[in-house]
Protein backbone atom coordinates (compact mmCIF):
# COMPACT_ATOMS: atom_id res chain seq x y z
CA UNK A 1 0.00 0.00 0.00
CA UNK A 2 1.58 3.69 -1.24
CA UNK A 3 2.38 5.68 2.00
CA UNK A 4 -0.36 8.40 0.78
CA UNK A 5 -3.32 6.30 0.45
CA UNK A 6 -2.42 5.18 4.58
CA UNK A 7 -2.29 8.77 5.35
CA UNK A 8 -5.61 9.00 3.41
CA UNK A 9 -7.51 6.76 5.61
CA UNK A 10 -5.75 7.75 9.05
CA UNK A 11 -6.98 11.32 8.02
CA UNK A 12 -10.24 9.78 7.65
CA UNK A 13 -10.29 7.84 11.15
CA UNK A 14 -8.85 10.65 12.71
CA UNK A 15 -12.11 13.02 11.19
CA UNK A 16 -14.71 10.51 12.39
CA UNK A 17 -13.34 10.50 15.71
CA UNK A 18 -13.33 13.85 16.06
CA UNK A 19 -17.09 13.99 14.96
CA UNK A 20 -18.01 11.56 17.18
CA UNK A 21 -16.41 13.59 20.12
CA UNK A 22 -18.51 16.56 19.32
CA UNK A 23 -22.15 14.48 18.90
CA UNK A 24 -21.44 13.10 22.18
CA UNK A 25 -21.43 16.65 24.12
CA UNK A 26 -23.71 17.93 21.60
CA UNK A 27 -26.25 14.64 23.51
CA UNK A 28 -24.64 15.20 26.61
CA UNK A 29 -25.89 19.48 26.59
CA UNK A 30 -29.15 18.46 25.07
CA UNK A 31 -29.82 15.72 28.37
CA UNK A 32 -28.18 18.14 30.43
CA UNK A 33 -30.63 20.85 29.10
CA UNK A 34 -33.76 18.54 29.30
CA UNK A 35 -33.10 16.86 32.61
CA UNK A 36 -32.39 20.48 34.55
CA UNK A 37 -35.63 21.20 33.08
CA UNK A 38 -37.42 18.22 34.14
CA UNK A 39 -36.55 17.59 37.48
CA UNK A 40 -35.76 20.69 38.79
CA UNK A 41 -38.06 23.58 36.72
CA UNK A 42 -35.07 25.33 35.56
CA UNK A 43 -35.33 26.38 31.62
CA UNK A 44 -31.74 27.32 30.72
CA UNK A 45 -30.65 28.52 27.26
CA UNK A 46 -29.31 25.91 24.71
CA UNK A 47 -26.23 28.54 24.33
CA UNK A 48 -25.74 27.51 28.22
CA UNK A 49 -26.19 24.09 28.11
CA UNK A 50 -23.62 23.56 25.54
CA UNK A 51 -21.21 26.18 26.87
CA UNK A 52 -21.69 24.11 30.20
CA UNK A 53 -20.87 20.69 28.75
CA UNK A 54 -17.98 21.92 27.31
CA UNK A 55 -16.55 23.69 30.58
CA UNK A 56 -17.31 20.42 32.43
CA UNK A 57 -15.97 17.92 29.71
CA UNK A 58 -19.25 16.20 29.74
CA UNK A 59 -19.43 13.48 26.84
CA UNK A 60 -21.73 11.29 28.56
CA UNK A 61 -23.13 10.28 32.06
CA UNK A 62 -20.33 10.51 33.68
CA UNK A 63 -18.75 12.30 36.71
CA UNK A 64 -19.75 16.42 36.17
CA UNK A 65 -22.94 15.42 34.57
CA UNK A 66 -25.07 14.12 37.45
CA UNK A 67 -22.83 16.74 40.27
CA UNK A 68 -23.73 19.54 37.64
CA UNK A 69 -27.47 18.66 37.53
CA UNK A 70 -27.32 18.39 41.58
CA UNK A 71 -25.80 21.66 41.79
CA UNK A 72 -28.84 23.47 39.63
CA UNK A 73 -31.35 21.48 41.43
CA UNK A 74 -30.15 22.78 44.57
CA UNK A 75 -29.72 26.29 43.57
CA UNK A 76 -33.47 26.58 42.57
CA UNK A 77 -34.38 24.67 45.63
CA UNK A 78 -32.29 27.73 47.44
CA UNK A 79 -35.20 30.01 45.94
CA UNK A 80 -32.66 31.34 43.21
CA UNK A 81 -34.94 33.67 40.91
CA UNK A 82 -33.00 35.49 39.33
CA UNK A 83 -31.92 35.30 35.38
CA UNK A 84 -28.47 33.80 35.97
CA UNK A 85 -27.39 30.58 38.26
CA UNK A 86 -23.50 29.89 38.63
CA UNK A 87 -22.77 26.87 40.40
CA UNK A 88 -18.92 25.93 40.55
CA UNK A 89 -17.92 22.19 40.57
CA UNK A 90 -14.97 20.11 39.71
CA UNK A 91 -14.69 19.12 36.14
CA UNK A 92 -13.80 15.90 34.49
CA UNK A 93 -10.08 16.21 35.40
CA UNK A 94 -11.16 17.46 39.22
CA UNK A 95 -10.47 21.19 38.42
CA UNK A 96 -12.31 23.31 39.74
CA UNK A 97 -14.77 25.50 36.75
CA UNK A 98 -17.25 28.23 37.77
CA UNK A 99 -20.72 27.83 34.86
CA UNK A 100 -23.12 30.45 34.14
CA UNK A 101 -26.28 29.32 33.34
CA UNK A 102 -28.82 31.76 31.64
CA UNK A 103 -32.37 31.37 32.40
CA UNK A 104 -34.29 30.90 28.89
CA UNK A 105 -37.32 32.94 28.36
CA UNK A 106 -40.83 31.41 28.72
CA UNK A 107 -41.10 30.50 24.86
CA UNK A 108 -37.67 28.91 23.89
Amino acid sequence: MKLHILGAIALVFATAGHVQADDRRTAAAFYFHSITKSACGFNMTAESAEKAAATLGMSDFHDPFFPAVAAVCTEVKKGNKSKVIEIQLPDNHKVMRKVVLEKAKWWQ
